[in-house]
C-alpha cells in the first residue's frame, strides 16, 4: 500500500513535468512592436553587501537603449561600504541607503517604494548581479503598449566559469522551459523568478506592501494570479544572472527555496483546490502544482532512491520493478526534452561529474531548510563578466 501511494504521487509528478516539457515546444514568443511613446520606468536593484558587483551592475544598467529622461536605476543599498556608496553616487543611479535588523529583499523594496516621490508607469526588479541586455527596456515598453502588464523576462547564465555554474545555468534553462514556456503555451501564467520582472508601478507597490518574506517573488505571484492577472514569459528579452559557482553556495540557496516552496503550499493548498472548482486553474497551478512536487533534482534523487529500495524489497515482482524504473526513465526523458539544444556539449559532460556532490548538498539543504524562508540567506556575487557561449542560438 505504501509503495502504491509513493507511485501514484511520483507518477503524477512525472506526468505533470512531461506535459509541461512537451507544451514548452509549442510556446510562441510575443514580438515587441516598436513604439514612439515611452513609459516612465523605474529599475529597482536591491543590493545587500554586494560591494563586489553593484557599481559595475549600476553602470551597465544605465547603458540600456532607452531615452534617459524616461528611466531611472534605483539602487537600494543595504549594508554597502562607504566607498561603494561614493562610487554609486558618481553615476546617474538613484541611491537609497537602508539598514534593517533583519534584511530581506521585500523590506528593501518596500522602503524604496515609500522613499521615492517621482511618478513612474513601470517597475522592474533586477538583482545586484543582473545585467539587462541593451534592448530590454524597449521590449518591456513595447509589450506594455501591446497590453501585457506583468512580464517575466528570460534569465540566462552570466557566468559558466565552474562546473557548478554550468549545472545551475542548466537548471534555470530547464525551469524556464517547464514553468514559463510550458504554462504560457497552455494558456496559463508563467512563474516568476525573482528578477527580470516588470509590473505596473502602482500595482507592484500595492502588492509588495503586503509582503514580508524571504521568498517575495513566490508570494507575489500567488497574490497576482489569485486576482486574475496573467504573467507573460518573454523569451528573448534577456537578463544575465550570476550562477552559483560552488556546491556550498548552491546548498544555501536551495535551503531557502525548499522552505519557501512548502510554506507557500501549506498556506494555499486548501484554497488552491477551492479555486480550482471555481475555474481558477492558474491559481491551482501556481500555488499547488508548482509547490507540491519536489524540484527536478529532488525528484531525481527521490526516484532513484525509491526505485532501488523497491527493487531490493520486491526483487521478484516484475510489475513493481517495471513501473518504478519506467517512471524514472520517463522523468529523465521529460527533462531531456526541456533541455535547450545548446546545452548538449562537452562542457556539460564535464560538469555532470559534479553530480554526486550536488546530490549530497541537495540532501543537506532539505534537512537544513526548516525556517530558512524566514531568514535572508545571502548568496555572494563576484563575477562582472558576461559569458555568452550558452546564449540561445
Amino acid at each position: 500500500m505504501i509503495e502504491l501511494i509513493f507511485f501514484v504521487f511520483f507518477f503524477a509528478n512525472t506526468v505533470y513535468v512531461l506535459i509541461l516539457s512537451v507544451a514548452g515546444h509549442f510556446y510562441h514568443r510575443t514580438t515587441p512592436i516598436k513604439q514612439n511613446s515611452y513609459n516612465k520606468i523605474a529599475v529597482f536593484v536591491p543590493s545587500y553587501k554586494e560591494d563586489n558587483v553593484i557599481v559595475h551592475t549600476a553602470t551597465e544598467l544605465l547603458k540600456v537603449e532607452y531615452p534617459e529622461p524616461s528611466f531611472d536605476v534605483i539602487v537600494i543599498a543595504d549594508s554597502l561600504k562607504e566607498e561603494t556608496l561614493k562610487q554609486l553616487k558618481e553615476t546617474r543611479a538613484i541611491v537609497i541607503p537602508v539598514k534593517f535588523e533583519k534584511s530581506m529583499k521585500s523590506r528593501s523594496l518596500n522602503f524604496a517604494f515609500n522613499a521615492i516621490h517621482k511618478e513612474y508607469d513601470i517597475a522592474i526588479i533586477a538583482d545586484a548581479d543582473n545585467i539587462l541586455e541593451r534592448k530590454f527596456l524597449q521590449d518591456i515598453n513595447s509589450l506594455f503598449h501591446q497590453g501585457f502588464h506583468i512580464i517575466q523576462a528570460q534569465r540566462v547564465a552570466k557566468n559558466l566559469n565552474t562546473p557548478m555554474a554550468v549545472l545551475d545555468g542548466l537548471s534555470e534553462a530547464i525551469n524556464n522551459h517547464l514553468f514559463r514556456q510550458g504554462p504560457n503555451a497552455l494558456g496559463l501564467s508563467s512563474a516568476l523568478i525573482g528578477s527580470g520582472m516588470a509590473f505596473p508601478f502602482s500595482l507592484l507597490k500595492e502588492e509588495l506592501s503586503k509582503i514580508d518574506s524571504a521568498v517575495e517573488d513566490k508570494v507575489l505571484q500567488v497574490a497576482l494570479v489569485e486576482k486574475g492577472y496573467k504573467i507573460l514569459y518573454q523569451k528573448g528579452t534577456l537578463v544575465f544572472d550570476e550562477k552559483v559557482d560552488s556546491p556550498d553556495a548552491y546548498k544555501n540557496q536551495r535551503r531557502r527555496w525548499i522552505a519557501g516552496q512548502y510554506d507557500i503550499l501549506r498556506k494555499n493548498f486548501a484554497k488552491g483546490f477551492r479555486l480550482l472548482f471555481t475555474g481558477n486553474i492558474n491559481y491551482f497551478n501556481i500555488a499547488v502544482c508548482q509547490n507540491i512536487f519536489p524540484s527536478r533534482i529532488n525528484s531525481i534523487i527521490s526516484l532513484f532512491i525509491l526505485s532501488i529500495s523497491f527493487t531490493l524489497i520486491y526483487p521478484e515482482n516484475e510489475d513493481i520493478l517495471a513501473r518504478w524504473w519506467g517512471i524514472t526513465s520517463l522523468y529523465f526523458i521529460a527533462l531531456a526534452l526541456a533541455t535547450p539544444r545548446h546545452y548538449y556539449s562537452l562542457k556539460l559532460v564535464k560538469a555532470l561529474s559534479l553530480m554526486p556532490v550536488v546530490v549530497i548538498k541537495t540532501i543537506q539543504a532539505i534537512f537544513l531548510s526548516r525556517n530558512a524562508n524566514k531568514t535572508f540567506i545571502h548568496t555572494e556575487h563576484k563575477n562582472s563578466n558576461t559569458d555568452n557561449s550558452y546564449l540561445p542560438k
